[in-house]
């Protein structure tokens, strides 16, 4: 039973790391000496006769090895079936693991300790430490170094003298190279002793093993007893992702967000009409970005697109999602500014590693397979890590990513469990669960004219769990602007805004079509271009007007600009209402980027407008975009139109005024053209010489002349109504120049003198015009011989 008993105890001690395993110490002396016990024969009494004494040494039996300091885990195992298994591991990664020189044997050893790492990836460092009393790290046991471990004396208890607790510590590469998402690291302590016995252990007892040998652990084979650590990095899973709707959404510190607080994915209206119908406001949708212009197709809305987003700020940007390409493309409208715009994207990073991963966000370069700089940061930024302002120096991009709860930019956070420092705005995103941050790209605004090209950032996503500083994941941000020109059309693509075009008319003649630039007629043409030069398709609402004055009245009148597409018809009106502001507004078909659409305006110039140049404001509009743009350099030049109308009457009582008109002028009462009474000698007949100006101008040096009929004296000359000052001149009978001009009223001259007389306001004794649609009337009265 005693036997039985120590056995136990025995193994329970090996279990437990502890030695007690070959009794008494080497080098203990036994003496024995024996005794023989007797009665006296002659007394009787018992005797006791002793021995000489006798000694015997205990010679060494070594025994030793190396073993988990954790119970229950068994040796001799190998890189591949080790059980003690670290995951998971990132670059720079410190593992320790706990193991125990054990001196099984009676008598001290000095054990050599050395790292096995058969089947390891290179580049990891191993090294070995005694661990303190406090449990510690102590002093490191340079590899191939001995360390002394003494044998369990038997006689105390409660202390195994026969254990040296180590610790082996393994340090991950850091370098790209030699760590990557399949590298597998380990190793295992391999002791081994010297022996130092002679050939007669009597003489030379040494410890116990042959002088000039290497003993292996329990004296078994070489590598036959080795406890593994194995190694195994972190693999990471991430898909970096247009905003999509997140099941189990977290802010940049991994916290849980309310699924409330991510913008939903629904349908959002994108310019990407393709195809319709005059006046049908429902356009047939296209894929996001794709272009097909409809020439006679004016959509007069956007249309919905499903799987789109809007921008989260006040009054944001229509965003349309294409998960399947893993990209967002923004439809931002214009604005009446040049400061630097705005774009807010909502973008998800979805965790599917197996553990908690700590991600750095970055502009990055596309991934493409054997590119050397596939996925790494664009270099085309710099980072300001105090604003967390990416900036491209050659662009004007500047990106920030932002919380989602806090809108505050993201900062760049350090894993007190990650040897790998974050160089950028780092996200917790837990495994399986997936962070929701914002992406704000800032872009310069020159002008909504000249052409523009998308602006398009791919967003990195790259584990701190790696070795590398390159992206696992990227998702791609496009924001497309807009730009337009409007103008006077050219042969090239593109409007001109000089020199200013001038369209001469007749505002006498017939109004024309659209394609009648000559001035013969009373219509203006004004071929004109509208350019898009933006990023996405868009149709322009057209109008223009003039201000004309009528000749006559001077009371000045807007009118309309009228749109016909090239093919001579009329475009679409906003509005069929006659009484509607929007009536006189016409809507182009949609427009590709990068190409351009020439409508023609048309004025209508009504008779009697007054001959002069009158400036044309014409207006386009995006009617996505909003771009506003104004052309204000066109002429329509009015030429003077009409003629002078003169008539002449004769008085006679009781006639009716307006009953006998002749060249357009109508008789003044009293008076008449024909059917004159007679007259004898002595007796006055009296004339009245009336002139009109048809002109769509004035006249200038007006003035109405008569001859003195024959067998008559003049008797008087005058105008009526009287002016201010009327002047006279006379020419001669028989001459042909005629007298200066005088305020003398002329009377009593011959017959055949010619008598001239005009209006002299201006007091500057030269006729004065005749406004247009104005007449001046003379009483030119003779006596009959």
């Amino acid at each position: 039973m005693k036997r039985s008993t120590q056995l136990i105890a025995l193994m329970a001690a090996l279990a437990a790391g502890s030695a007690s395993a070959a009794g008494t110490l080497a080098g203990t002396t036994i003496e024995n000496t024996a005794t023989a016990t007797f009665d006296d024969p002659n007394t009787g009494t018992p005797q006791n006769s002793t021995s000489n004494t006798v000694q015997t040494v205990v010679l060494p039996k070594p025994d030793f090895d190396v073993v988990y300091t954790t119970s229950g885990i068994a040796d001799g195992n190998t890189l591949t079936t080790t059980p003690v298994l670290t995951t998971g591991a990132v670059p720079g990664q410190v593992i320790e693991t706990p193991y125990s020189l054990v001196n099984k044997g009676n008598t001290p050893l000095s054990i050599v300790l050395n790292a096995d790492t058969t089947g390891s990836a290179a580049g990891a460092t191993v090294r070995y430490y005694l661990v303190n009393p406090d449990g510690s790290r102590g002093a490191e046991i340079p590899a191939g170094s001995a360390v002394p471990v003494t044998a369990d004396n038997p006689a105390t208890t409660g202390v195994d003298e026969g254990i040296v607790k180590i610790v082996q510590v393994i340090t991950l590469p850091t370098d790209p190279a030699l760590i990557t998402p399949t590298s597998v690291f380990g190793a295992s302590p391999e002791g081994t002793v010297a022996g130092t016995a002679g050939a007669d252990p009597l003489v030379t007892p040494g410890n116990g093993y042959a002088s000039g040998t290497t003993v292996q652990e329990e004296n078994k084979a070489v590598n036959t007893d080795l406890q593994f650590t194995r190694v195994t990095v972190y693999a990471p899973a991430l898909d970096n992702n247009p905003n999509t709707n997140p099941g189990t959404p977290v802010d940049s510190a991994g916290n849980p967000l309310p699924p409330a607080s991510v913008p939903p994915v629904t349908s959002v209206n994108v310019p990407t009409e393709v195809v319709g119908k005059v006046g049908d406001n429902t356009p047939v949708v296209s894929a996001p970005g794709y272009v097909t212009p409809a020439p006679t197709t004016p959509p007069a809305t956007p249309s919905p697109v499903p799987g789109g987003a809007t921008d989260p700020t006040p009054g944001g940007t229509p965003i349309a999602t294409n998960v399947a390409g893993d990209e967002q493309i923004a439809y931002p409208a214009a604005d009446a500014n040049a400061t630097p715009d705005k774009v807010v994207f909502t973008n998800t990073l979805t965790n599917t590693g197996g553990t908690t991963d700590v991600v750095q966000l970055f502009p990055a370069l596309p991934i493409v397979s054997g590119d050397a700089n596939s996925g790494k940061p664009d270099p085309a930024y710099t980072f300001d890590p105090a604003t967390g302002v990416f900036t491209n120096t050659t662009t004007g991009v500047t990106i920030r990513f932002l919380d989602p709860v806090t809108g505050e930019p993201i900062k760049v956070s350090v894993d007190p469990t990650n040897p790998t420092v974050a160089q950028y705005p780092t996200v917790t995103v837990p495994n399986g669960s997936t962070v929701v941050y914002r992406t704000e790209v800032t872009y310069p605004d020159v002008n909504d004219s000249a052409p523009i090209a998308p602006v398009t950032v791919l967003i990195g996503a790259d584990s701190l769990k790696d070795a590398d500083l390159v992206s696992n994941s990227n998702t791609r941000n496009t924001i497309m602007p807009p730009a337009a020109q409007f103008g006077d059309a050219t042969g090239t693509q593109g409007a001109e805004a000089t020199p200013a075009p001038i369209q001469t008319v007749n505002p006498n003649g017939v109004a024309s079509g659209a394609t009648s630039p000559d001035f013969t007629d009373a219509t203006a043409t004004f071929p004109m271009d509208v350019v898009n030069n933006g990023q996405y398709n868009d149709s322009y609402t057209l109008s223009g007007t003039v201000e004309l004055t009528d000749a006559v009245t001077g009371i000045k009148t807007l009118y309309p600009v009228l749109y016909y597409a090239p093919d001579g018809s009329l475009l679409p009106r906003v509005s069929n209402d006659t009484a509607s502001p929007d009536y006189n507004k016409f809507i182009t078909p949609v427009v590709a980027p990068g190409t351009e659409y020439k409508p023609v305006a048309v004025i209508q110039v009504p008779a009697g407008t007054r001959t002069g140049d009158y400036e044309v404001t014409q207006n386009a509009v995006g009617n996505y975009s909003t771009i506003p743009m104004t052309d204000t350099n066109n002429i329509i030049r009015v030429a003077p139109a009409g003629s002078v109308a003169v008539a002449k009457f004769v008085a006679k009582a009781g006639v009716t005024a307006g009953s006998n008109p002749i060249n357009t002028i109508p008789n003044p009462a009293d008076y008449t053209a024909t059917g004159a009474t007679g007259a004898k000698p002595g007796d006055n007949i009296s004339y009245r010489i009336i002139g009109k100006n048809t002109y769509n101008t004035s006249v200038n040096g007006f003035f109405l002349s008569d001859t003195v009929p024959a067998n008559t004296t003049l008797f008087s000359v005058a105008l009526t109504p009287a002016p201010s000052k009327t002047i006279y001149r006379v020419t001669p009978v028989g001459s042909t120049t005629a007298g200066a001009w005088s305020a003398t009223a002329p009377a009593g001259l011959a017959a055949g003198t010619k008598v001239d007389v005009a209006v002299d306001a201006d007091n500057n004794d030269l006729p004065d015009a005749l406004a247009p649609g104005a007449t001046l009337s003379a009483d030119f009265v003779v006596t009959v011989n």
